[in-house]
């Protein structure tokens, strides 16, 4: 088996784990618990993700992630620790995403215990130097940890649709 299947079956069993987690944590969480500060606080994190990409601001987009968070990148690239996802941002956005503008419509969010959620979203991004006209769709899968009173992204992943998928099958958001 090769490294890339090897590493593709460990991030598919993570998600099907955190995604278990979130259905039993679910379950077994009380009901008299308010998690509405805790989903606005998440919410504005993602409308942060957006801003910062559409200014271009790396490192306010850096700054969502705790210090050792984890970004897996469409490619299955791997950056590790807020530097690197910053200067790897930074780096394609002097480039490549220079003119681009994502947006972002939250999909799911489900708490998987008191300090963690799993996040997914889908983003529509445009403006990518390579395919100036093409519209790109992906699915964004985040892990947000609270530390210290804050949420932050400790475990993220960026998968991009096929041109193949379908338009009922991917996120097309209504901007």
């Amino acid at each position: 088996m090769t490294h890339r299947i090897r590493y593709c079956l460990r991030v598919c069993l993570l998600i099907g784990a955190a995604t278990l987690c979130s259905r039993v944590a679910m379950a077994q969480e009380p009901t008299s618990v308010d998690r509405k500060p805790d989903r606005e606080a998440i919410a504005a994190m993602l409308g942060a993700w957006e801003d910062a990409w559409n200014r271009h601001d790396m490192r306010a987009f850096a700054s969502l992630f705790h210090d050792d968070g984890v970004w897996v990148l469409w490619t299955g690239d791997t950056w590790v620790g807020r530097k690197a996802i910053e200067d790897g941002h930074a780096e394609v956005h002097r480039t490549v995403f220079r003119n681009s503008i994502q947006r972002e419509r939250l999909e799911e969010l489900a708490f998987v215990g008191t300090d963690a959620a799993v996040v997914r979203f889908c983003s529509t991004l445009t403006g990518d130097e390579r395919a100036p006209e093409k519209l790109i769709r992906s699915r964004k899968i985040l892990i947000v940890t609270r530390r210290d009173s804050d949420w932050k992204i400790g475990w993220g992943q960026n998968t991009r649709f096929a041109d193949s998928t379908s338009d009922s099958s991917a996120c097309l958001s209504s901007q």
